[in-house]
């Protein structure tokens, strides 16, 4: 009887530690995200657009998929946690750069600048946050668009 007890505690006990899958930072994090997201899909569409290089073109592409991918999977929790989906950006990213020979060094200082916002955002929630596929993606983020802000670095000079 008494092991009965235990089992039953532990259960109730594992119960409640899964009831706290996430916490308003992960639910912040995935509501900015989105967005942030969403306009580097719209910075890259322009580069599709204007690059005059492969790598810039290439790279364009690499990011919209990259960032569809992570839009559809934020937007599952966001509903699985009954949290609003934030609006689309109101704003084209990137519509001031125009087309011509210095299209490029423009748009990859551009694409710098959010990347690196975007590893902010990522720390952050890394240190507040608690869903584990929310870390697991923050993770993710730090480590690939630093290497990405690296590689920029490398065609940018």
């Amino acid at each position: 009887m008494a092991l009965l007890g235990l089992v039953l505690a532990a259960g109730c006990a594992a119960a409640a530690d899964t009831s706290v899958d996430h916490v308003q930072a992960d639910v912040v994090f995935s509501q900015e995200m989105i967005t942030h997201h969403q306009q580097t899909i719209q910075l890259a569409e322009v580069a599709a657009e204007r690059g005059k290089s492969s790598y810039v073109r290439d790279l364009s592409k690499k990011l919209i998929a990259e960032e569809k991918a992570d839009i559809e999977m934020m937007s599952s929790w966001l509903r699985s946690w009954k949290e609003p989906l934030p609006p689309e950006p109101t704003t084209q990213m990137g519509s001031e750069l125009k087309a011509g020979p210095d299209f490029d060094r423009q748009w990859l200082k551009e694409l710098t600048g959010h990347l690196e916002h975007g590893v902010q955002m990522a720390e952050a929630v890394s240190k507040a946050g608690k869903h584990g596929p929310t870390l697991e993606l923050a993770g993710k983020v730090v480590q690939a668009q630093k290497a990405e802000l690296a590689d920029i670095a490398g065609h940018a000079g």
